[in-house]
């Protein structure tokens, strides 16, 4: 069965505004692939071919250089 995970590094880097400003974009990607139907296209793929596992992976990581 597919799957659409999210997994998130060093969030604890982003000030304040930042990590307001990042939850949003997340919840807009996060929205985009509700409206496209992401998930039943990757379960329509999958039943077309047996044994076909499909599994999209959200990656977020902030990498700031300290000062």
């Amino acid at each position: 069965m597919s799957s659409i995970s999210i997994e998130t590094n060093n969030e604890k880097q982003l000030t304040v505004d930042e990590y307001v400003r990042y939850l949003k974009i997340r919840d807009q990607i996060l929205h985009i692939l509700d409206n496209e139907n992401i998930t039943e296209t990757l379960r329509d793929a999958e039943e077309s071919i047996n044994g076909l596992s499909i599994d999209m992976i959200i990656k977020y990581s902030v990498n700031k250089k300290k000062s």
